[in-house]
């Protein structure tokens, strides 16, 4: 320590003045890096964290206040579902529930005095997980339709007059004759949504 102010001595009094200004400056940066910085940091992350909650708390109470009606709502939502459950399939596996499409659409045929001459399931589209749906689609080709109100007749009960909903996509009529549609081929892909309780 003598040394020191030995050393301290030595220099001129413009010199020290400037030296303990420096220890000063350096002692403050290592008091707020090590103190006030952290302090302050520290009562920034607390004030955002109780902004936080308290934006939380006020929408629980808000959520609290419109209850009856959120209420209401998941009311509305659950009978809407529990009556679109009825329009879908529901099957235990895929392959049941692709089956059943096709022997749906050739009974509509069946119905309307059409024969459908090809049936060929094509790939699934997973539309939920949980419970799992899935969008099932088939091609089907009819042959020698015999007239027109027969085809109009089995697009109609396939697309309204359905115990499920079934939907028609990529609808093509090749006319054969020289006939409007007598003798006509229809091609088709028709899907429906199905509830499965065994993934496969």
């Amino acid at each position: 320590m003598e040394r020191l102010i030995e050393v301290f001595r030595r220099f001129k009094v413009r010199e020290r003045v400037l030296l303990i200004a420096a220890l000063i400056v350096l002692f403050y940066i290592g008091i707020d890096r090590i103190i006030i910085t952290p302090f302050f940091t520290s009562i920034n992350e607390t004030k955002q964290r109780l902004e936080t909650k308290e934006k939380l708390l006020e929408k629980s109470y808000l959520f609290i206040a419109n209850k009856n009606q959120y209420e209401e709502r998941l009311n509305e939502l659950e009978q809407y579902y529990e009556k679109m459950k009825k329009k879908f399939l529901y099957e235990e596996t895929e392959e049941l529930a692709s089956a059943k499409l096709q022997e749906m659409v050739n009974n509509v045929a069946k119905k309307n005095g059409l024969v459908v001459s090809r049936s060929t399931a094509l790939k699934k589209n997973v539309i939920n997980k949980s419970p799992y749906l899935i969008a099932l689609s088939i091609n089907i080709e009819i042959s020698n339709i015999p007239s027109t109100e027969k085809l109009r007749d089995f697009l109609y009960d396939i697309e309204y007059d359905n115990t499920k909903t079934l939907f028609i996509d990529n609808l093509r009529i090749k006319v054969l004759g020289l006939k409007a549609v007598k003798g006509a081929v229809l091609n088709s892909t028709l899907t429906a949504v199905a509830f499965i309780e065994k993934k496969s």
